[in-house]
């Protein structure tokens, strides 16, 4: 979401159309306008400072993460402009006299290329090819290049890349967990990073002197977004607590002063200035949409009180376990205590965390009266960089004792019978779903995957060079951990499995391939256990449209109330795989 100070209007993504389109929107009047086709997919987009291109898009029409470039003039027309289907295009944000800088790296390349293009001619140039994993460029001038390279799971640093000599030179400073950067002038840049250390800061970084001055920094809590005000300097930043975003305003000339503007914790999806000092956000909770509200700065004690939604199913609230091995683990508890029946989710990542967010699936399972329980198991982020390592490796069964540690906990907590307590997640949350029924085959009713991995080997296999370089740091190498991959894997383990289990994925996913969900199904059926297999058609790893998100949750929830409602069925169903009504 940015603010257009020439045309005074908000522009901002929303799939209200169906796919995820570019829309502004007049506050003074509330009129809204779609500055892009319904059928296109738009991923991101850049304000520039051009006399013919407003914006700089990246769309997937494919669904599979590799964005294409396109300009969308002020006339409110459209052009591709760069495109190149097996690659991926990372965008400086910014045009020179209507040249732009941008990273590319295809599917089946381990470089990744600095490139040069112009949006008169449509044209494009090579300036530096390197093996580093480069996924963010910055353009600082037309001479000089800010870029983020990625050097373990979770760590980047720095680069410069000198478009006149090209030199790329590697940063000492400000290594370490680097999320979003702004430049503050022509030599300064603002970023929420640790510095190699525990939690996520506000640093300034210059590059010239490489000299790092700390912004704000808290013991207990990360720095998740911010946005600077382009005048005035003002900074309003979200700070992680409890499972979602503590929202608060500050200066570089007085960090230390810094207003909270919600009362309680709120999850917050974007945030810009409005012109002067008021600041808009779009916030949501597990049973509230998300919706915008206006931060009159100057009144933070107006603010408005975002505590926790409730519904007629009941509250979310916010709650610690203690682990196998005496660690706290927090996590949340969505509906009604009285349900007698329970889902676990468990988020992707596995370096993400379970944030306070509204999500249809959820919110349909509590309003079906489901009590929906989801942890930030070890290895989640904001809650420090030690407790993001505590997976890694062979350490990856801690993980897993995390969830059964829950499980226990909230049979005892609720007094929930054997059979009325389920598994779910997405991606890495999937695969951990997967992990807990084929390990802990006793203790669920039943079990939701959503693109998840069923063999962390052959997963790393199939995955592009550069990033199977960067998982190996976090999940193990495929080679030297191939004994603990195949004792582990859910897929060795089909046969174990006592509770039906239901899969869904998209058929276009790139970042989990389909073969693991396929894999899994088949394995299950071969042992003549019970599944469903279920494509989501036109679908990548993350669902785009509506009407996919909405009949993946309808089939979830039918799925779920009927395998909670009574024991479990013999195995015996034969696998799935067919594809769900509407979701092409």
């Amino acid at each position: 979401m940015t603010w257009d100070p020439t045309s005074r209007e908000l522009i901002y993504l929303s799939n209200e159309a169906g796919l995820t389109g570019l829309w502004s929107c007049d506050p003074a009047t509330g009129k809204r306008k779609a500055l892009t086709d319904p059928y296109l997919n738009v991923v991101r987009y850049w304000p520039v400072e051009d006399p013919v291109v407003r914006l700089v898009l990246a769309l997937d029409p494919a669904f599979t993460e590799r964005e294409q470039l396109f300009l969308l003039h002020h006339d409110g027309t459209l052009r591709a402009w760069i495109e190149a289907e097996d690659a991926y295009h990372y965008f400086g944000g910014q045009l020179f006299d209507g040249v732009g800088f941008y990273v590319s790296n295809s599917a089946s390349d381990t470089r990744h290329r600095i490139m040069q293009a112009d949006r008169s001619t449509g044209r494009d140039r090579e300036l530096f090819a390197s093996d580093a994993v480069l996924t963010t460029v910055m353009p600082l001038s037309s001479e000089r290049l800010l870029l983020l390279e990625e050097y373990t799971n979770i760590d980047r640093r720095f680069r410069v890349f000198d478009t006149q000599t090209g030199v790329l030179t590697a940063l000492a400073a400000g290594y370490g967990r680097i999320g979003q950067i702004r430049p503050i002038s022509a030599d300064t840049v603002i970023f929420a990073g640790d510095l190699g250390g525990e939690r996520v800061g506000l640093h300034t970084l210059n590059l010239d002197s490489e000299a790092v001055y700390t912004v704000l920094e808290r013991p207990d809590q990360d720095v998740l977004a911010f946005c600077v005000h382009p005048t005035t300097g003002r900074i309003a930043m979200t700070l992680s607590k409890e499972c979602a975003s503590e929202l608060v305003t500050t200066t570089l000339d007085a960090p230390h002063v810094a207003v909270a503007l919600t009362r309680e914790p709120i999850h917050v999806h974007s945030m810009c200035f409005l012109g002067e000092d008021d600041l808009l956000t779009v916030t949501s909770g597990p049973f509230q949409p998300p919706e915008a509200q206006v931060h009159a700065l100057a009144k933070p004690a107006e603010a408005p009180d975002a505590s926790c939604a409730t519904t007629e199913a009941g509250a979310e609230t916010v709650e610690r376990f203690t682990s196998f091995d005496g660690r706290e683990i927090e996590y949340v508890v969505m509906g009604s205590p009285d349900s007698g029946r329970a889902m676990i989710y468990l988020h992707g990542g596995p370096e993400s965390m379970f944030e306070r967010s509204h999500s249809p699936v959820l919110e349909q399972l509590v309003d079906n009266d489901v009590l929906v329980i989801a942890p930030n198991i070890r290895g989640s982020e904001g809650y420090g960089r030690c407790f993001i390592g505590l997976d890694d490796g062979n350490r990856r069964t801690d993980a897993l004792a995390d969830v059964i540690a829950l499980r226990e906990h909230v049979q005892a907590r609720h007094g929930l019978d054997d059979d009325k307590i389920g598994v779910m997640g997405h991606s890495y949350g999937g695969f951990m779903t997967l992990m807990a029924i084929s390990h802990h085959p006793g203790l669920w009713a039943c079990a939701v995957d959503i693109a998840g991995m069923s063999h962390l080997g052959n997963f790393l296999k199939t995955a592009p060079a550069w990033r199977r370089r960067l998982r190996a740091m976090e999940y193990g190498d495929a080679a030297t951990h191939a004994d603990f991959f195949d004792d582990t894997a859910p897929l060795n383990k089909a046969g174990e499995i006592r509770c039906p289990l239901l899969i869904l994925h998209g058929d276009s996913d790139t970042r989990v391939p389909t073969t693991e969900s396929l894999a899994m199904a088949e394995a299950m059926a071969a042992e003549n256990r019970d599944v469903e297999l279920r494509w989501i058609e036109g679908e990548g790893h993350f669902l785009t449209r509506r009407t996919s998100t909405e009949c993946a949750a309808s089939t979830i929830v039918e799925f779920v109330k009927a395998r909670l409602a009574t024991p479990s069925e013999t195995p015996g169903r034969p696998a799935h795989s067919y594809s769900i009504p509407g979701a092409t």
